[in-house]
């Protein structure tokens, strides 16, 4: 008979392993590291047929296909939760049975991953922005969400950014997924996006990938 594998001991071998991490408050959030490596899974498989979503299951699992096509029907499997499995047996790297690393898995996938603003930013949300704007009325507010890699991209140029940006104007940043409100209010689509305020006022909205180049171009026609 299979023993249910500790959730104790499981916590802490992700805790042990970079997959999880746990704040002052007690609270887990998934690292920035394991994210990486579930989002390479998670476009692999997101889009995939049933056929190839059958056949990776029952590799994953070492299962026949029929037994595996049995299964994520039985048990409402889906590729995320695929996704998850394949990013905790690759991002650990050690001898974890498939069971251990299914309850992994499935702790991940019920755990938050990190907020996408960067830590060099001020992080806002819809309930802090307005007076973040009132406090700093020339600012820079850039919008985020997870796997993006125009948001990579971004990310990557931040300190250049941050270089050209005038000591005068505070820069602060959005997770887009929760932050309806603000992108509602100034008419932001996509990730990343780049607001700009001068003076209290909303003067210029950069969707997309923005350069250095294009932002500091933009930052001496705003402010």
């Amino acid at each position: 008979m299979t023993t249910e594998p500790d959730i104790g001991d499981v916590l802490n071998r992700l805790a042990d392993g970079g997959v999880v991490r746990e704040a002052d408050d007690g609270s887990l959030t998934t690292t920035d590291a394991f994210e990486t490596t579930r989002t390479e899974y998670a476009r692999q498989y997101r889009s995939a047929d049933r056929e190839t979503f059958v056949s990776a299951v029952a590799e994953a699992f070492e299962l026949e296909r029929d037994t595996a096509a049995r299964e994520i029907d039985a048990n409402g499997a889906t590729r995320a939760q695929l996704a998850a499995y394949l990013a905790v047996e690759a991002f650990l790297d050690d001898s974890t049975t498939p069971e251990t690393t299914a309850v992994m898995a499935h702790l991940v996938c019920e755990v938050a991953p990190p907020s996408p603003v960067p830590r060099a930013v001020t992080l806002l949300d819809d309930d802090s922005y307005a007076a973040f704007l009132d406090d700093h009325p020339d600012a820079v507010v850039t919008v985020w969400q997870h796997d993006c890699t125009p948001c990579d991209r971004l990310k990557a140029e931040l300190p250049a950014l941050l270089d050209a940006t005038p000591e005068d104007v505070a820069v602060g940043g959005l997770d887009g997924a929760s932050a309806s409100g603000f992108r509602l209010r100034h008419a932001v689509n996509s990730a990343p996006a780049v607001v700009f305020f001068a003076d209290g006022e909303h003067v210029e909205t950069r969707e997309g990938y923005l350069s250095p180049s294009t932002f500091a171009t933009v930052v001496d026609d705003v402010f």
